[in-house]
């Protein structure tokens, strides 16, 4: 296992103490939760692959009945906080972890802007769109928000 760890450290550029450390943490964010919400890990290829046999509109019921449930009990059950500082942060180790992405942050005053950067197409956008939305209007948030082929921002004031 050491020469294991040691190889990984060495093609990322870390000690094997930071590797460690970087493990434990994702164990710790992720991993010790994301068997009970049933996550398995699928390529992004096969997941654009899937999605583009898919219509626009059963990609909006999809979310309506699965993903706006797991972001909700997400935000509790993994960070233990609800309101908007415990949506980014569940996006956030939900897009690091997951690996499907980049969540930005920026909020000036009461100004804000969320943008989640993911690389899986347009149907993917369409699908975090509706959830973002949905999970922003339960925490009584109404913004605007604006995908392309790889990226979905919500600007909103709050």
């Amino acid at each position: 296992m050491l020469v294991s760890l040691q190889l990984e450290a060495r093609r990322r550029g870390l000690s094997v103490n930071a590797l460690v450390t970087s493990i434990l943490w994702e164990f710790n964010d992720w991993n010790r939760f994301a068997d009970r919400f049933r996550f398995v890990a699928l390529g992004n290829d096969l997941i654009e692959a899937m999605l583009g046999n898919i219509s626009d509109e059963q990609i909006v019921r999809i979310a309506q009945t699965s993903e706006n449930r797991v972001i909700e009990e997400g935000m509790m059950f993994w960070r233990r906080e609800s309101g908007l500082d415990g949506l980014v942060s569940y996006l956030n180790n939900r897009c690091r972890y997951a690996g499907y992405g980049n969540v930005m942050y920026e909020r000036k005053r009461k100004n804000h802007v969320l943008t989640i950067e993911h690389g899986l197409g347009k149907k993917w956008s369409i699908y975090l769109e509706y959830t973002l939305n949905t999970a922003l209007k339960k925490l009584g948030i109404s913004a605007q928000i604006e995908s392309n082929e790889n990226t979905v921002t919500a600007k909103f004031r709050n």
